[in-house]
């Protein structure tokens, strides 16, 4: 019966864990982002300084989420896909 249980809690462990792997978020350098994805920013939102990057992987898919502010001070929050899709553009309050 205990042995039943744990091994019950082991397999119920295992999967959260690789669930969990399924959706990384990572904050990472600048310096890190691809260039493509860094030109097709700036070609968008000319002007941009950024600030921040973070790398997410969900269900195998790269997506970058930049953020950086215009020279006028508005800040903006973009995802853009490994490809270099613009996938949302967020203007921040």
């Amino acid at each position: 019966m205990m042995h039943t249980i744990k091994t019950r809690l082991l397999i119920t462990l295992a999967v959260l864990s690789l669930s969990a792997c399924n959706n990384d978020n990572d904050n990472i350098s600048l310096t890190e982002v691809p260039a493509n994805i860094i030109t097709t920013v700036q070609n968008t939102l000319p002007g941009i300084s950024l600030k921040s990057a973070e790398k997410e992987i969900k269900d195998g898919i790269v997506i970058y989420e930049l953020e950086g502010s215009l020279i006028n001070g508005d800040e903006y929050e973009i995802k853009i896909s490994e490809a270099g899709t613009i996938i949302e553009i967020e203007l921040d309050d």
